[in-house]
């Protein structure tokens, strides 16, 4: 994965790719509010907010890409965070710095932060 601009970022770009040509390569993980996820989402993401991440953060897979997505990049940010705190071992682990719109149909739109 190539990282972005910020530490522990995610290139957008690289990020479009994977989701659109590989989804199942990476444990998206949708750190908004179970009502925000409801909107819309990733297709292939999982939801665990934010405020429950540091119980669960053991069960994520260490054999696997992980990037955490939320609305802005800060929720994502924390959720990043936490894991190198608390499983500095997982590497490969990132966040997405973006703003990002879903839709009910799985759509999304994904602009770089300003």
């Amino acid at each position: 994965m190539k990282s972005g601009g910020e530490e522990g970022s995610i290139d957008i770009a690289t990020f479009k790719k994977t989701i659109e040509e590989n989804p199942e390569s990476i444990m998206l993980i949708d750190v908004r509010d179970p009502d925000e996820y409801a909107q819309g989402h990733f297709k292939t993401a999982v939801n665990i907010p934010v405020g429950e991440m540091e119980k669960k953060i053991a069960t994520l897979p260490a054999d696997k890409t992980i990037v955490f997505v939320c609305s802005t990049g800060a929720r994502s940010g924390e959720s990043f965070y936490m894991l190198q705190d608390l499983r500095p071992e997982l590497k490969n682990a990132y966040y997405l710095e973006a703003e990002c719109t879903y839709n009910k149909d799985g759509s999304y739109n994904i602009k770089k932060i300003e």
